[in-house]
């Protein structure tokens, strides 16, 4: 098992190549540096200090590194995940031709931290920032990072560096508030420990902090309880009310990243028992990628053409739908009978673009008469997504005869069946749907157009 070491921790062989490599690099020999800590680091892979040492050699030796190629969003020359073992002992042949190379230390930073030799893990993200004009994707990297290690002091400084690059990235915003907030609440808790009550102004303070109500409070009361919480975890920070309140306080103040964090660790705090907690972490999961695709949307609407924003907001939407897609999968395999869950699942894999999948989902929860309505329209939409559009009419106008009160879910039923009416050419049947809607609600959608336009 690998794992850090330090220069007193080598053998005799090991002790006498490093003082060597020291020697050459003093002489500026960085080529020949170069090979000895080669050797050196792929004899003690977890030896941190020669590998910095490589590293900074080797851009020495080819000082622009993987400075051409970031332009690009760098290479990928790792295309298998390989044993993190032997990643972290074969890389050093790619980074001693690029040592910038994304890709590379893409892979370093993956097995490092496989291996939980956190130094190495940050410092192949901190290598790739350096080498990049615009680090900002890798330093949200690192600060995720960081705070998955609990170093949050170092995490509100990859947030700062961001907020130097991107003033208006509100991830980085709220990202270096809190984690200097945790940072502080850290500190806190290395320079003393004991009963909270005891580190409480009054008791009469702990005794508001205790039965407080949770709901409806301002800005700053919510801060203010959050305050207090604080300190509560800095004195201990396995008390799982404790988090959980801290959670429910993140979540009132919107803040769903950090409600989310807090949550996932309550729900291991109750040792995976308490469903609930679990239910409320993913919840909040998909609320604070959410507010990212809302993000990039308002930036993408002040700026079409931003390409990098265009790029973020297609990966994370596919992200959020993939976890979406993962969350009801392992709800609907502990409850198959669930119609309910069957729904979601199948709702899920349809947003993903996943049809042919959602399809059997949504067809088990037809069978539901609460959920049959529902479940016959979006298997319709399944339909027609794979250009099936006979098979989409008929499961639409099925549907159709079953909605009975015209509420928002038959329009948007007639809706589509008069789209796909006009897909298979058939304008007259479009039209009769799009009537039917156009009698009772004249401003849906484009109905009015649509009919009266017929008539011209």
């Amino acid at each position: 098992m690998v794992t850090i070491i330090t220069e007193r921790e080598l053998a005799a062989d090991q002790m006498a190549l490093w003082a060597k490599a020291n020697q050459a690099v003093a002489a500026k020999n960085y080529k020949y540096a170069v090979t000895i800590l080669k050797t050196v680091v792929k004899k003690n892979p977890g030896f941190v200090e020669a590998r910095k040492a490589l590293r900074a050699c080797e851009l020495k030796v080819v000082p622009e590194g993987g400075r051409r190629t970031s332009l690009f969003g760098g290479l990928r020359l790792t295309t298998t995940r390989k044993d993190p073992e032997t990643v972290l002992t074969t890389i050093e042949e790619e980074l001693e031709k690029d040592p910038y190379s994304v890709s590379a230390n893409e892979a370093l930073f993956a097995a490092a931290r496989d291996l939980k030799l956190n130094e190495i893990a940050a410092f192949a993200l901190e290598t790739i920032c350096q080498g990049q004009q615009n680090p900002k994707k890798h330093l949200h990297l690192l600060a995720n990072f960081y705070k998955e290690v609990n170093d949050f002091a170092k995490a509100a400084e990859a947030y700062r560096r961001i907020l130097e690059i991107d003033r208006t990235d509100p991830i980085a915003m709220r990202g270096e508030k809190d984690c200097a907030a945790r940072a502080s609440m850290q500190q806190g808790n290395w320079e003393g420990s004991g009963d909270f009550r005891t580190k409480m102004k009054n008791a009469n303070a702990t005794a508001d902090l205790e039965s407080g109500d949770k709901m409806g409070l301002t800005r700053a009361e919510l801060e203010s309880r959050l305050a207090q919480l604080s300190e509560q975890y800095a004195v201990d920070n396995t008390n799982l009310q404790v988090v959980k309140d801290i959670a429910s306080v993140y979540e009132q103040m919107e803040d769903y990243a950090n409600a989310y964090s807090f949550y996932a660790y309550a729900f291991t705090l109750s040792g995976e028992a308490d469903v609930s907690i679990n239910d409320k972490a993913m919840v909040m999961h998909g609320k604070a990628m959410q507010a990212e695709l809302d993000y990039y949307e308002q930036v993408l609407a002040a700026d079409p053409e931003n390409e990098e924003a265009r790029a973020n907001y297609e990966a994370r939407k596919k992200e959020v739908a993939l976890a979406a897609v993962e969350d009801a999968r392992v709800r609907v395999e502990a409850n198959p009978t669930d119609a309910q869950l069957q729904y979601r699942y199948g709702s899920a894999l349809f947003d993903a673009g996943m049809f042919s999948e959602a399809i059997p989902a949504l067809q088990r929860a037809r069978s539901n008469p609460n959920l049959r309505i529902k479940a016959m329209t979006m298997l319709g939409k399944c339909y027609a997504s794979k250009n099936m559009t006979d098979m989409a009419i008929r499961q639409l106008e099925d549907a159709n005869k079953e909605a009975i009160a015209m509420d928002e879910t038959k329009k948007d039923i007639l809706y589509l069946i008069g789209e796909l009416y006009e897909k298979a050419g058939d304008k007259a049947k479009a039209l009769e749907n799009f009537k039917t809607i156009y009698e009772v609600d004249y401003g849906y959608r484009d109905v009015a157009q649509k009919v009266e336009s017929a008539y011209s």
